[in-house]
């Protein structure tokens, strides 16, 4: 068999549409690129859609192609149910499909694999369709070290699976050693910081929550030593009032990092709730030291009210997170 001319022939036909191109350009035209970019793009876009099968030979191309044309991305994406990379495997164990609606179990098997992992919402789907899925852990196996995820993924439509399609699955990273300690106490004498605390400006602010918008005019403590550790790699490292309100920091480490993370009340005599006014999120990006995340806890409480009150979390960490990279690729359709 003529390999090189068996290549030619299927691949000759493959070439974008006039309309396709139409519809790529105009998507582009309305970025607003100058237009020697604007150039370059739509090239880049006419080589990738004349030539599909090469572009996805490549993560860039495939990452691109996937965007013009997802139908094309997943066509030419080559079946591969497993993959392995830094001691772990990713595979599909099994595939259903009926009506709109996919499901595959997908396992992650390796010595640093345990019963808490968590992907960390670093996971991926690609499908040859608009869609809308979710991913949950759904088992462990300790005598293999393998923990099972169900993907769910449905058209967008409610129209049917479409028919030889396939799903790829990527995944960059997760967590493991993850812990939880729910409605604990924290060893803090809150009375002992009912004073003006310390602020601090120049801290990046990444967001607030709660029933207070955050504002330029929000101040922040300024981080100290450690106060209290309620859970291995939580702080609390400052407390005291800052604009009428009484603030409690929680450093996280970097939060990216293993996603620990924690929330904050108090309770008084009677043990009934004080919820958190608002909460911020900030970091310290300090050229000359790792980055340190921090959630502050705002509370609208006197310092007489203080007096009588306890501070309780829930906490949420973990020992280790595995980098890696991941990707499989399987039909979408019931297994035999």
């Amino acid at each position: 068999m003529n390999i090189s001319k068996t290549y030619e022939r299927i691949n000759a036909p493959v070439v974008p549409s006039p309309r396709l191109m139409e519809k790529t350009l105009a998507k582009i035209r309305r970025s607003g690129f100058p237009r020697r970019r604007l150039a370059a793009i739509a090239a880049a876009a006419a080589v990738l859609l004349a030539t599909p099968a090469l572009a996805v030979q490549t993560e860039p191309g495939y990452q691109l192609l996937y965007r013009l044309s997802p139908a094309s991305a997943q066509f030419f994406q080559p079946v591969q149910r497993s993959c392995t990379d830094n001691g772990v495997t990713v595979e599909v164990a099994s595939v259903h499909v009926e009506g709109n609606t996919a499901q595959a179990y997908i396992a992650l098997r390796g010595d640093a694999v345990d019963a808490s992992c968590d992907l960390f919402d670093n996971y991926n789907f690609h499908v040859p369709f608009d869609q809308s899925s979710h991913c949950e852990r759904v088992g462990f196996d300790p005598d293999t070290s393998t923990a099972f995820f169900l993907v769910t993924t449905q058209t967008m439509d409610g129209s049917p699976i479409p028919r030889g399609g396939k799903m790829t699955f990527s995944l960059g990273c997760f967590l493991t050693g993850k812990q939880k300690l729910e409605g604990a106490e924290v060893s803090l004498k809150l009375a002992d910081y009912a004073v003006e605390a310390e602020t601090v400006e120049g801290l990046y602010r990444s967001g607030g929550g709660g029933n207070l918008e955050l504002a330029d005019s929000v101040s922040m403590l300024r981080p100290g030593p450690v106060l209290a550790e309620p859970a291995p790699g939580l702080a609390v490292t400052a407390a005291g009032y800052a604009d009428g309100l009484f603030h409690v920091q929680l450093c996280q480490g970097d939060a990216g990092e293993l996603d620990n993370h924690g929330f904050l009340w108090l309770e008084n005599r009677e043990r009934e709730r004080l919820e958190t006014l608002g909460l911020a999120y900030f970091a310290d990006l300090s050229e000359d030291s790792a980055r340190l995340d921090y959630q502050e806890f705002l509370f609208d409480v006197s310092p007489e009210e203080l007096e009588n009150c306890t501070l309780h979390g829930d906490f949420y960490t973990a020992s280790a997170r595995i980098d890696g990279n991941w990707r499989i690729t399987f039909p979408l359709e019931n297994d035999e």
